[in-house]
């Protein structure tokens, strides 16, 4: 039956096919209702290109999806080395790169069929090619259903990149019009009307009451469900055919040519079920012509009969030589055989893991205890520490603590003292993220004392030892403990010389080592963690992870602003790709940070309110709340003190000096911006001699130093290089420190050094600079003050359609619009602002485009007109 109302669609996907030939590859998904007929326009469309040039996998609706099903499914047409790598469970990122090097040399057509029910590790596989797929011949085509109730994240996020991405195309395929019905209606005795009204317009159901005349059962009345339109197709059925169509109805995918003879499926059944409209056959074997179809069948299944047939699909199944074991622990389940389960779903856990699909895993893992038996402790202690690895990774730490007390109290009971340390060491890991220090303290030193007796040269307790003495060492470095952090270091290194050495405790080394030398201020320190991490590329570990956010961090705390910057555009795809969401949120929020730093508030309250909302890790949302809280109080956003507060509790919680001086500035901050005291102040002046002089400490330490001069305090000045902004602001060289935030790009931060300076042209210019970032409270106390010392000619509040964002432009770009009124060229406003020439080329067309002109002449006309470059008055004083 002919495809109508789908010209649209068709020319779209010749389109891109003609272009992805061409060397402009693309992505295209297709959205719509279950029946719409998505399926059926990627069928047509790929069946008129050469068989050799298409790759067709398929998302199964189990229980727990198959990690890289789609991909296993065009393996065998791929072949080497995209192949060998999926059966040898490689890591993603070759993977990845493996099938981008076969998408990059010849034109293909990679469809993957009901996106709805993909693993993360497909959607994880789509999204690193979403950001390459540009540079390809081929065109990725993906199918999913646009109404099912609660997308999972990850297909959440797909469609976000998809959104942002040139190179890809969403298309909601709609219903049939009353016209395409009555065309496929023909001279039937039907009312065209009727059945649009009935179907809304669903192609399937069209076709379905259709193909059947109308008729169901005898009588004349239209179906009233599709479920209805299918069964009528199974009323005449015999009994080998029913039986088999019950039986391929409980395989939510393809039953393989080579299952059949183990399921006792002979030639007569399948040619009457395929006579009857309700199966056909594709690449990886006999299916139903429509999931639809499937359930229908499915659900006409007498109570209890599921069980006898789901036990027939595993018996089948056994008999090949390398089944999945997703879609075994699937029917194991249905089948209520516990033994199976156990054993198939512990072992698709682990498939799940090692391909980056980590919540599968958990989920695995979860079913596998579920059904392990009473007596297995060891085994089920095991699958514990799994699970809980596992939920960490997603950052589910109150499930994954609550694991790690089970796996210990099992070990215990196993009298295994290796696994009750293992689960001690995690634990502290976990309550650390989780936002109680004082218990990862304990945790660490109880894994340490449990394992130390037990750790003979080459033993596992040895290794295991090793790592729970790098854990420590963590801490001792989160609170700027350097001594204990290297007295920790070299004992775990004396297990690694003891034999006791892995790929994960080598990482934790190097990062103790590193990290204690940045804190120390060793020069070298830094390059040689760069160093290692980039050796690596990205084949990245949560280690590594971890390596790549303490580099992150420690930039934007010492104001290594543009390292930063590289840092997280290098580092935070990876986490992605490796599907780490708790580094993914720890890192957006240094990166709230960073953009708060130079001035994009706009984008680091977007990053902060994203982390707050996703991450359910309390050490994750030290930045976002004090983002907010800050952004909000110098714009005189009512929400101010509440996100403060809560910044200033959670760095009181971990008590750490890199989370308590930051906070301890913003609460002076508000006290400056306010005028309204503070009295946690006096306790923060009496530990400021102690957490500001730790190593390490010196950029927050003077920052807050500043602040409570500011307030009328005498504190005295960290140890900092001469140049830094905040030394030359205690060493009261305001206009020095002015210059170098500048150069810095930090421009908030060079508003106030302006402020300091107390000479009114200059207090007019950081007015300037206020104003365009929107910190409207800040302005507002300036304005004040000036006033208040008697200097005439302030210049007024802008207008309110003029200030913060002018004719819709982002913050960046009125920091372009401003250059640019100033005359600098695309290269001047790129070294000036601290970007590349490309970018700021793009900043200037987006302006171009938002102001509605066509030259740079005419956008610093409108500039002036919208008062993002007003004229600077001359000060006077009475």
């Amino acid at each position: 039956m002919d495809l109508l109302e789908r010209e649209d669609e068709q020319r779209l996907l010749a389109r891109a096919w003609q272009e992805a030939r061409s060397g402009a590859g693309s992505v295209v998904l297709l959205a719509g209702e279950s029946g719409i007929g998505k399926t059926s326009l990627a069928r047509q469309f790929a069946g008129d290109l050469d068989a050799g040039d298409v790759l067709w996998g398929v998302c199964d609706p189990l229980g727990v999806p198959r990690p890289l099903g789609p991909l296993h499914d065009v393996a065998a047409d791929l072949g080497d080395p995209v192949a060998g790598l999926l059966h040898a469970g490689a890591p993603p990122h070759e993977i990845h790169r493996a099938l981008l090097d076969a998408l990059c040399a010849r034109p293909r057509l990679l469809v993957v069929d009901d996106l709805q029910w993909a693993d993360e590790a497909t959607i994880d596989l789509l999204r690193f090619l979403l950001r390459r797929v540009a540079g390809t011949r081929s065109l990725v085509l993906a199918t999913y259903r646009a109404d099912e109730p609660d997308p999972q994240p990850a297909l959440r996020a797909l469609l976000g990149d998809v959104a942002r991405t040139p190179a890809a195309t969403r298309l909601e395929l709609g219903p049939l019009s009353v016209a395409a019905v009555t065309a496929l209606v023909g001279g039937r005795a039907i009312d065209p009307g009727d059945l649009h009204r009935l179907t809304q317009g669903n192609s399937f159901f069209v076709t379905e009451v259709v193909s059947q005349g109308g008729v169901v059962d005898g009588g004349g009345d239209l179906p009233v469900s599709v479920r209805d339109a299918v069964l009528a197709r199974t009323a005449g059925l015999d009994a080998e055919a029913r039986d088999l169509a019950d039986l391929l109805a409980c395989a939510p995918g393809p039953v393989p040519d080579t299952l059949l003879p183990a399921l006792g499926a002979g030639i007569g059944p399948l040619r009457t079920l395929d006579s009857a409209g309700l199966i056909g056959r594709d690449r990886r074997g006999i299916t139903y012509r429509h999931d639809i179809c499937r359930l229908a069948v499915a659900g006409a299944i007498p109570p209890g009969g599921e069980i006898a047939l789901h036990r027939r699909m595993v018996d089948a199944l056994e008999t090949l030589a390398d089944p999945d074991p997703a879609v075994l622990a699937h029917h194991a389940l249905a089948a209520g055989d516990d033994g199976r389960v156990f054993r198939y779903a512990a072992r698709a856990g682990r498939v799940a893991a090692a391909s980056g699909a980590h919540t599968e895993g958990a989920r695995f893992f979860t079913t596998a205890l579920e059904h392990a038996p009473a007596d297995a402790l060891g085994a089920k202690a095991g699958l514990c520490e799994l699970l809980a690895h596992e939920l960490f990774l997603t950052n589910r730490l109150e499930e994954a603590i609550a694991a790690s007390h089970r796996a210990i109290g099992w070990h215990r009971a196993e009298g295994d003292l290796d696994g009750v340390g293992a689960g001690h060491r995690s634990l502290a890991s976990f309550e650390w993220y989780h936002g109680d220090r004082a218990r990862a303290i304990e945790h660490a030193t109880t894994a340490i004392d449990v394992l130390g007796p037990r750790a003979a040269p080459g033993s596992r307790a040895a290794g295991l030892l090793g790592h729970a003495l790098a854990v420590r060492g963590f801490l001792a470095i989160q609170d700027n403990d350097l001594v204990a952090a290297r007295e920790l270091h070299d004992r775990a290194a004396g297990a690694v010389a003891a034999g006791g050495a892995d790929d994960a405790l080598g990482v934790r080394l190097m990062l103790l080592d590193t990290v204690s030398g940045i804190l120390d201020g060793d020069g070298s320190a830094r390059g040689r963690l760069l160093d290692a991490l980039e050796a690596v590329g990205d084949d990245v570990k949560v280690e590594h992870s971890t390596c790549w956010t303490q580099l992150a961090n420690l930039d934007v705390e010492q104001r290594r602003l543009d390292a930063a910057e590289k840092v997280l555009d290098r580092s935070l795809p990876l986490t992605v790709q490796w599907e780490y969401p708790i580094c993914e949120h720890w890192q957006r929020g240094v990166r709230a940070r960073l953009r708060g730093m130079r001035g994009a508030w706009d984008e680091a309250v977007h990053d902060a309110r994203g982390v707050l909302a996703d991450s359910g890790s309390l050490l994750t949302h030290t930045w976002p709340s004090l983002v907010l809280g800050v952004v909000a109080l110098r714009r005189g956003d009512p929400e101010a003190d509440a996100h403060l507060e809560r910044g200033w509790d959670i760095a009181v919680r971990f008590g750490e000096p890199l989370r308590l001086l930051p906070a301890a500035s913003a609460l002076a901050e508000r006290c400056w911006v306010t005028g309204e005291p503070d009295p946690r102040l006096a306790d923060v002046l009496e530990r400021y001699a102690e957490i500001g002089t730790r190593p390490g400490t010196e950029w927050s330490a003077a920052e807050l130093a500043v602040w409570l001069r500011r307030l009328g305090h005498d504190v005295p000045a960290p140890e900092l290089p001469p140049d830094s902004p905040y030394r030359l602001l205690l060493d009261g060289d305001p206009a020095a420190a002015a210059q170098r935030w500048a150069e810095l790009a930090s421009p908030y931060d060079r508003a106030l050094a302006l402020v300091d300076t107390g000479e009114a042209a200059e207090v007019f210019a950081a007015l300037e600079v206020l104003d365009r970032l929107g910190a409207d409270a800040v302005a507002a106390k300036v304005r004040r003050d000036l006033r208040g010392r008697g200097v005439t000619g302030v210049p007024a509040r802008p207008r309110t359609t003029t200030r913060t964002n002018p004719a819709g432009l982002t913050a960046r770009q009125v920091d372009v619009l401003r250059l640019l009124a100033e005359g600098l060229t695309n290269a001047g406003i790129a070294a000036r602002l601290y970007i590349s020439e490309k970018t700021a080329d793009h900043h200037v067309s987006a302006i171009l485009a938002k102001l509605d002109v066509p030259t740079r002449r005419e956008a610093a006309a409108a500039a002036r007109a919208l008062g993002v470059v007003p004229e600077r008055r001359l000060a006077q004083r009475t």
